[in-house]
């Protein structure tokens, strides 16, 4: 299985290289139901079956990838990723994020709808992952969860996030509508159910301040690479004792009223890098 999505990469890389012969400037990939950078000069579409043999079974993912233009900087849009609790293994989870690593993509920006867990924090919010902690991995099934619940966050600041910050405090700094950036850490459990009030509970006291089922996957393969990878979380509801937990529709809803501002981040942000 593995060896045989070795050379599906491999494939997938030559069939970006005849439709698009730059490089991309930057590559992002969205989360449930965030839509941004729609409607680009340039644009030309593929569908994941083209590339990768494989589509997103989940609402909310539409399973393409999109060229076009930002500032004139020549751009990668995956609207959609795949999820372990699809039923996928953790190769084809990381397909995507390994093709653009080997195509040579230099920033990657990454996408998620994610529970809020910081009791600061609002519906609509846009935090930065300083960190994540990682409750997915498939080595965690030998081992159990013990080790990851023990193991401190995993850190993943770099040049790119930071300058992704920057460009967020410019906006929350000219426009009051611009809901400054929160910073955090993202764990990163399998799903598909949302947490119990028990694990809500642990992840807080683990100082984790958003939850989500993806983006440790891409994170973990971009790391070490020449590509630089960040991420960003939409949190679409925050827990609390005394409300009921949002489902799926309800993190649509909210992940699409906050992708206006996302929209505005990544323009800036792309236009401004070197």
């Amino acid at each position: 299985m593995v060896e045989t999505l070795v050379k599906s990469a491999n494939q997938a890389v030559e069939f970006l290289k005849q439709v698009s012969r730059p490089v991309p400037d930057a590559a992002i990939v969205l989360g449930s139901g965030v839509k941004v950078l729609e409607d680009l000069p340039g644009e030309q579409s593929f569908s994941y079956e083209q590339i990768f043999g494989i589509s997103p079974t989940i609402v909310g993912h539409a399973g393409s990838l999109t060229f076009g233009r930002v500032d004139g900087k020549l751009v990668a849009v995956l609207r959609g990723r795949f999820h372990l609790y699809e039923g996928h293994d953790w190769e084809v989870v990381t397909l995507p994020a390994r093709v653009l690593v080997e195509w040579g993509v230099r920033h990657l920006y990454l996408t998620n709808a994610a529970g809020g867990l910081n009791k600061d924090y609002r519906v609509g919010d846009l935090m930065l992952l300083d960190g994540y902690r990682d409750h997915l991995s498939p080595h965690w099934k030998q081992t159990g969860l013990l080790p990851a619940v023990m193991a401190p966050a995993h850190p993943c600041a770099n040049e790119l996030s930071e300058h992704v910050w920057r460009v967020g405090q410019q906006l929350s700094g000219s426009d009051p509508e611009f809901r400054p950036l929160q910073r955090g850490v993202y764990a990163a459990l399998l799903g598909p159910s949302y947490e119990t009030l028990a694990e809500i509970e642990m992840l807080r006291r683990l100082q984790a301040d958003a939850v989500g089922m993806s983006t440790v996957p891409e994170l973990k393969t971009a790391a070490g690479s020449g590509t630089l990878a960040a991420a960003i979380s939409v949190i679409t509801n925050v827990w609390s004792d005394d409300a009921p937990i949002d489902g799926h529709e309800e993190v649509l809803k909210a992940a699409k009223a906050a992708s206006e501002r996302l929209d505005r981040l990544f323009r800036a942000a792309i236009a401004a890098s070197a």
